[in-house]
């Protein structure tokens, strides 16, 4: 294509010309969208038992094969298990999990640090280092931008009864609601929450509704906000503006998004919802953090032997996992064009 204005400082001749490949248009002209990722697929407990990944390490780190069908089912299902993950380095910034979470994106450092250790501590404010039930809950839903993805590994989990982790697909539910609930799906669209959280260092909140949309979309979720220990009072805006509380329409959107939510948190707690695994040590939980909720039940470990549980964690950002996915997904399509 050949331009009427050249580009001022190039060349005339080179300015003036602009090249695109004849397979791009085709492609255009055929619709054909560039490397989209897998679309998300919904699951309850009977259907992640049936299809929940799990891959072996050894083969995660060496062959970019495995990694791709890894990243496939991450982004499908939301949830992998990696198996058989070295566990005898405990301590640290250096420990394996580094491996695991560079091997598919770059590591979110947050006021954790790049990893971080969840264990029982006496004294502890943070319900996660304590062995008490912990509910359902997604991290860090107080900030701007919370990781879409996390990474627990199981470093020690021995002479404990209980602790069993568990997880629950919040775009199932969120499906669920808007065939059978309409109403409380757009209301839970729809309707801001306050998330917080406070400390003698941090202070964030934010405020987003509790299911996010694709842009364009009435229906295709894109993320899942939803964390009870850090959502703040539900004080609507408009509420806010009207200094003397008068009675108004208010009332009718506090009792709809009370009712949404209570519909929303049945269906977590529902059995039918709920994947339960014990983690055992040398396993690696890796899963969405903007879609899949996760808990853990209530743990006591027995005094006087050695033992514990011991959860070494990360996050890491959606991007890059995409861009790798993207990148192992053509380099894959262009060795498969040379077999031909």
């Amino acid at each position: 294509m050949e331009w009427s204005t050249a580009v001022e400082g190039v060349e005339k001749k080179a300015a003036k010309l602009s090249v695109t490949p004849l397979s791009l248009l085709l492609d255009l002209v055929k619709g054909k969208k560039a490397e989209e990722v897998p679309s998300a697929q919904g699951w309850d407990k009977e259907e992640l038992e049936a299809r929940l990944g799990h891959v072996p390490y050894s083969a995660y780190l060496a062959n970019d094969g495995t990694l791709l069908a890894a990243l496939d089912a991450l982004l499908k299902d939301g949830i992998l298990v990696l198996e058989d993950v070295p566990t005898e380095v405990k301590e640290g910034q250096q420990t394996e999990l580094r491996k695991v979470v560079e091997r598919m994106a770059s590591i979110r450092r947050t006021w954790y640090g790049d990893l971080f250790d969840v264990k029982a501590e006496k004294g502890s404010k943070n319900i996660a280092y304590t062995n008490l039930d912990l509910g359902l809950h997604m991290d860090l839903t107080h900030f701007a931008h919370p990781p879409r993805y996390q990474f627990l590994h199981s470093l020690l989990n021995t002479n404990v009864t209980g602790g069993r982790s568990y997880f629950v697909d919040t775009f199932a539910i969120s499906s669920h609601l808007h065939q059978h609930h309409p109403s409380a799906f757009e209301t839970l669209c729809t309707e801001p929450l306050l998330f917080s959280y406070t400390s003698s260092d941090h202070a964030t909140r934010f405020v987003r509704p509790v299911i996010e949309l694709a842009p364009g979309s009435k229906a295709t979720v894109q993320a899942v906000n939803y964390s009870p220990p850090f959502q703040g009072p539900l004080v609507l805006e408009r509420m806010i503006h009207n200094p003397g509380m008068t009675i108004s329409s208010d009332d009718d959107r506090l009792a709809d998004l009370h009712e949404a939510l209570r519909l929303f948190a049945d269906l977590c707690d529902s059995p039918s919802m709920r994947f339960e695994k014990q983690l055992k040590p040398g396993d690696c939980v890796v899963f969405d953090n903007r879609r899949v909720l996760h808990a853990r039940t209530a743990f006591s470990w027995e005094e006087g032997k050695e033992g514990g549980r011991w959860l070494k964690g990360a996050y890491c950002d959606g991007d890059e996992v995409k861009s790798k996915w993207r990148v192992l997904d053509a380099r894959r399509a262009k060795e498969k064009g040379k077999g031909k």
